[in-house]
Order: structure tokens, then sequence, then C-alpha cells
């Protein structure tokens, strides 16, 4: 059986271009907004449930600020492999 090698995502290692590595601080802040995001996610879920819509709505808030946060670093993490 004739199988091609594999190739790795970022291309082919014969062509010269090395692998870029993202920067550690990009990947830390990375798992911290989606932590944070699903965390505020949880909660509002459960207040809402819970009948404690002010709260809810509150938490709520918080997860679209996680959600912008996340946007603004991936817009950085572009710029950084440029």
């Amino acid at each position: 059986m004739n199988e091609p090698p594999p190739t790795s995502p970022a291309g082919n290692e014969a062509d010269g271009a090395p692998a870029r590595q993202m920067p550690l601080g990009i990947v830390i802040a990375r798992i911290l907004v989606v932590s944070g995001m699903s965390f505020a996610a949880a909660f509002a879920i459960f207040f809402f449930v819970g009948g404690l819509w002010v709260i809810g709505l509150a938490c709520t808030a918080v997860t679209v600020v996680f959600l912008l946060l996340m946007f603004a670093i991936e817009r950085g993490a572009e710029r950084t492999k440029l």
C-alpha cells in the first residue's frame, strides 16, 4: 500500500517555511477568556432557571464582554502571525 507521507497543517517542511508557534501569552489569554465565558454563561443559565433575572442578565452581560475579549484576542493573534 503506497500512502503519501503525512504532512503538517502548517505546510510541508521541505518548503523551508518553519511552522510558527503562538506566543504563550495569547494561548493563556485564550484559555482564560474561554473559561471565563463558559462560567459566566453557566451562571447566567443557573440564575435564569432559578428566577433571578437581574443577576442572570448581569451574567449574560459578562458573557458578552468575554466574547468581545475573545474577538480582540483573535485579532491580536492574527497581527502577531504577520
